[in-house]
């Protein structure tokens, strides 16, 4: 019997082909899904206006530049165009070609085969970009780089695909209108090449100090380097970023003919050989530059050539003597007239390398608001852009102190108190620094800040304890790191100058302590104000502890470390309080101080600190600059008004080795005028020096039954002596 087919098998294939039909019926459908959603989401994107509204590629043959923004003082004078001429329009025949081949190697190389958009870059960015999942593979040609640059209303720089779009139409619209050389003769004429720089031959006058015609390949491919990211390629800025890209870019040309390899990879050992910034070579460079940096980070990169006007409060005078007493300074320190100094001399002729240079810094606030008056970031801008008032940050030494002081005295700490020497409570303590006050001295807190024991910091320090003493330079401003270590207490934390000149602003201003503002106010070219800078004050201590601290401080000035500003030419007539800062091995000199109205600061020293000169200290280097500059200031301005003492301030007449109040027993030399907040004066009489004979004891009776039943004892009003010379 012949064996019969599996008929119900053979009848399950017809099944699998249907199966196959609707898998491809599916798929179908969901191609055309896809293409709907597609075109729809194009439809979406696809750049749409009408009238006016819409950028018009045939008005880039009348379009004007942006016009430089302007920085004011506070007389309302210019004191910079932030980009005079920054952008120099020249005709194609006069840019080299190894210049404009730079950038089409890198920018566009098919700029000559395309319309606009490079359609082959455009699909390689798009699977590069689906390989990574990101949307970071740009594609952009010259032409639509152009589109970017002169309609920034339509075409923002973030990186979205409705931007792309209007990108690509523009694009395509100006390659309709204009013809190629054209085209590139406007890119290379409105790129930007950052620091506020447009357009290839401002460029190469802001860098390199020449026409574009006479740059050499490596100064053609640096330019050429920056406009993919103007901030990270900045060659002022992040130079190891410029040269890695530069050095692409001269690969690229020489793939495509400009240069030899030979001539590529010479060009790749050159140094970039900038030129010094466009600030160095007008007023207050720091101050311009310091603006500069505020405003583009308000208003963005393009910000130099908005129109803008820039008002600040700064005093032209104030500013050039700064600027002049702080040359002459270090040049008499590198002439050997303060000291042995052995550094390099970078006063005469040409500086080599300006990180040998002995550096400082000067800056003045309004105690009352924080307006800046001046600031000089360093010696000469043009040998190094590195502002030191800012970008710096450098350890205060007893600069630091009156910090400590005003937290001991907010304790309720009294003047009077002896910290160190016969009388004191020794402190328990494990840190002894250094000190170069006798051992013997016996010390309260005027005289120890008047001749800056850290001894008897220290002492104070363990009493009150270092987290308030933190706490008390947070609210003046400073947020640089503070360990809580002893030495906190004398100034070994690293702060930034600007922040401790405007913490100094407290002690003048009643404990309110004023945070700097350097732009008070930007307006458009019509006047509209488009940023107003708030005045920004926090109490950081009471009125009380403020004025006894200042009195500490004009102890300082008058008869103490500080002295050498009166000398300098700084006259009694107006007060002054502040302290002089010495860190070890003499690397760091301070001195910082106030007046009722103005808070300012010196520093010097070396970027990459060393010893100044064996014995340099903030009293031989910083006090006479501060002086000098602060003497020739009020030489032509009305002497400020006293400080005032507050209402809960009394005063007594004490004697100095006890700190009791003075009997008649008491010597002139034991006696002097001290001020109490109320509730911490003394009540006890000197046990020292009691009255002599019989009308002493009966003075003292009667005294002693007055305080029993609640009498109250005569206090004397603390009048400042005028004594000429220092004491140490």
């Amino acid at each position: 019997m012949a064996a019969r087919a599996p008929t119900g098998r053979i009848r399950r294939k017809p099944p699998k082909k249907a199966a196959s039909t609707r898998v491809l019926r599916g798929l179908a459908v969901l191609t055309l899904l896809a293409a709907v959603a597609v075109g729809g989401g194009l439809i979406w994107l696809w750049p749409r206006c009408s009238g006016a509204s819409c950028p018009s590629v045939v008005a880039l043959r009348e379009y004007t530049p942006p016009q430089a923004s302007r920085v004011l003082d506070r007389d309302g004078r210019v004191l910079a165009h932030l980009a005079p001429e920054r952008r120099i329009v020249i005709p194609l025949e006069r840019i080299p070609a190894k210049v404009a081949g730079a950038f089409l190697a890198v920018e566009d190389k098919r700029f000559f085969e395309h319309e606009g958009v490079d359609y082959r870059r455009a699909m390689g960015a798009l699977v590069r970009d689906i390989q990574t999942m990101s949307f970071r593979q740009g594609f952009s040609t010259i032409t639509m780089q152009l589109a970017r640059n002169v309609f920034p209303e339509h075409l923002t720089r973030e990186k979205t695909l409705k931007r792309k779009a209007w990108e690509i139409v523009l694009a395509r619209q100006i390659e309709k209108e204009f013809a190629k050389d054209e085209i590139l003769e406007m890119y290379l004429n409105q790129i930007y090449l950052g620091n506020g720089l447009y357009g290839v031959e401002a460029a190469a006058h802001g860098y390199f100090g020449k026409p574009a015609v006479e740059l050499d390949e490596s100064e053609a491919a640096l330019l050429a380097a920056i406009p993919k990211a103007p901030s990270t390629y900045d060659p002022r800025r992040n130079v190891a970023a410029a040269v890695r890209r530069r050095n692409l870019v001269l690969l690229q040309m020489a793939d495509a003919g400009l240069i030899s390899p030979i001539e590529a990879q010479d060009a790749r050992s050159e140094p970039l050989g900038l030129t010094p910034p466009q600030e160095a070579r007008g007023a207050a460079p720091y101050v311009v530059a310091a603006v500069r940096r505020e405003l583009r980070e308000r208003f963005g990169p393009e910000a130099d050539n908005a129109g803008y006007i820039i008002r600040t409060a700064v005093d032209r005078d104030l500013q050039r003597t700064a600027e002049t007493a702080l040359r002459e300074q270090l040049a008499s320190i590198e002439d050997d007239e303060l000291g042995n100094f052995r550094g390099a001399s970078c006063s005469d002729g040409e500086i080599a390398d300006a990180r040998r240079c002995l550096q400082g810094l000067f800056v003045a606030m309004d105690a009352t608001n924080g307006d800046i008056l001046a600031l000089v970031g360093g010696r000469d801008y043009a040998s190094s852009q590195f502002d030191r008032v800012y970008q710096a940050r450098r350890q205060p030494g007893s600069a630091f102190k009156p910090i400590l002081y005003a937290t001991a005295i907010s304790a309720g700490i009294p003047i009077s108190t002896q910290l160190v020497g016969p009388g004191s409570t020794d402190f328990e303590g494990g840190y002894q620094p250094a000190d170069h006050v006798a051992d013997s001295l016996s010390l309260d807190l005027r005289e120890a800040l008047r001749l800056s024991s850290n001894r008897a910091s220290v002492a104070l320090g363990e009493r009150v304890g270092v987290q308030p003493v933190i706490q008390t330079a947070r609210s003046l401003g400073i947020t640089t790191r503070i360990e809580p270590y002893p030495s906190t207490f004398l100034g070994a934390a690293a702060v930034m100058p600007l922040q401790l000149v405007a913490a100094f602003t407290a002690f003048a201003n009643e404990g309110i302590r004023s945070a700097p503002r350097l732009i008070l106010r930007v307006e458009d070219a019509d006047g509209e104000v488009l940023y107003q800078a708030p005045v920004a004050q926090k109490l950081a201590f009471t009125p009380e502890a403020a004025f006894l601290t200042t009195s500490l401080m004009r102890e300082v000035v008058d008869h103490g470390t500080g002295y050498p500003a009166r000398a300098a030419g700084l006259r009694y007539e107006v007060p002054a309080a502040g302290k002089t800062g010495t860190t070890n091995e003499s690397t760091d000199a301070w001195f910082v101080g106030v007046t009722p109205d103005i808070a300012a600061g010196v520093w010097i020293g070396f970027d990459q600190p060393r010893t100044i000169f064996s014995g340099a200290d903030g009293s031989k280097l910083a006090a006479p600059l501060w002086g000098r500059i602060l003497g020739k200031y009020y030489a032509s301005r009305p002497t400020p008004a006293e400080w005032a003492p507050p209402a809960n301030v009394v005063s007594a007449t004490i004697d100095r080795a006890s700190g009791m109040l003075a009997t008649a027993g008491c010597g002139p030399a034991d006696i002097r005028d001290e001020w109490f907040i109320v509730g911490t004066e003394p009540v006890e009489y000197c046990p020292l020096h009691p009255e002599p004979g019989i009308g002493g004891w009966f003075s003292r009776r009667v005294r002693d039954l007055g305080e029993l039943f609640g009498g109250e004892r005569d206090t004397a009003t603390f009048v400042p002596r005028q004594r000429p010379g220092i004491r140490r």
